[in-house]
């Protein structure tokens, strides 16, 4: 029997539901270790000198040797990780969690040697906005006219030629944090130090309601329309959402921004313009899907199951990515 490791924040729906499938439907056997309470938990374990076995703790009390796995999906491993309220020195509580974190990803990558979804080092690198821009254009992509940075001329020079008006988005986020695109305007830009304290996306607005939500799980391509008036969807109260069957172009260079990326599995945000070119705004390597399916009835559980069961099949045939 197969073994698969979740690794992903404590409470994970999408690891809950993930398990189920594949334990009920595949029988594969599935272990969740929840990357944010590992502190007091025990159970992890590794030695270069004969005796234990390498091994992490799982969410339900559980220990996993790290031997048996077969497939890793390194879901979610940063967050709000829970430290003793005995740590009190905030410099040692935030040591417990570095350590941990490292812990954790070592002990993978030295005695795990199976496939990743995806690889820890490759997830990291592919998060960042103007890694993805680049590619994606490279590819054949449509990307939105963009400039990052904390130089004010430069930044106000860039909205006094798109018309006075821009996009800013962040260049990273934070977990359990609200970080919407917002419109700002050169009025709006005066003030040098606020430009000047974070590297800052700036973009083109791209017109259009009709957004795409495309899932690369593999070779296999899922795509929902996102109907919605307001310039970011994910706070949106309006949204429409539908499956939707994209051109086989666009598909095809979507997988090639993921492999490029090293990625085995990505999550496209795209938008369409009026005339409906599709414009690529990001791609996360570990985006959330499990909305779509209620909000459209797309199967994307059951196809994310399958496309584990594949790359286990990979596996055990040795077939590279």
């Amino acid at each position: 029997m197969s073994t698969v490791a979740i690794i992903t924040l404590a409470g994970d729906l999408h690891a809950r539901v993930i398990r189920r499938q594949l334990q009920e439907v595949h029988g594969v056997e599935v272990a969740v270790v929840a990357s944010d309470t590992l502190s007091a938990a025990g159970g992890l374990t590794w030695s270069n000198v004969a005796g234990p076995a390498p091994t992490l703790p799982t969410e339900d009390g559980g220990v996993l040797d790290v031997a048996d796995l077969d497939l890793v999906w390194w879901r979610r491993c940063h967050g709000r990780p829970t430290v003793p309220d005995a740590v009190t020195d905030p410099q040692m509580r935030k040591l417990v969690v570095k350590d941990n974190r490292a812990g954790l990803r070592g002990l993978l990558l030295a005695g795990f040697t199976g496939t990743w979804i995806s690889d820890p080092y490759a997830t990291e690198r592919a998060q960042n906005k103007i890694l993805q821009l680049s590619v994606a254009r490279r590819l054949g992509l449509t990307v939105p006219r963009t400039l990052v940075s904390t130089d004010p001329a430069a930044v106000r020079d860039f909205a006094r030629a798109h018309g006075g008006t821009v996009i800013a988005k962040t260049m990273t986020g934070l977990l359990g944090t609200s970080l919407e695109a917002g419109r700002v305007t050169l009025e709006s830009l005066r003030d040098d130090d606020e430009i000047t304290v974070s590297a800052t996306v700036y973009q083109e607005e791209v017109p259009g309601t009709d957004h795409l939500r495309v899932m690369v799980f593999g070779d296999a391509v899922h795509a929902a329309r996102i109907r919605s008036g307001e310039l970011d969807w994910r706070l949106a109260g309006d949204m429409e959402v539908e499956p939707v069957a994209i051109d086989e172009r666009l598909a095809d260079r979507l997988r090639r921004v993921t492999v490029r990326l090293g990625l085995r599995m990505g999550v496209f945000d795209v938008k369409l313009r009026p005339d409906g070119e599709p414009v690529f705004l990001e791609v996360n390597p570990q985006g959330q899907f499990l909305f779509v399916e209620g909000m459209s009835d797309m199967p994307l559980g059951e196809a994310f199951a399958q496309f584990v069961v594949d790359e286990l099949a990979r596996v055990h045939r040795r077939v590279p990515a």
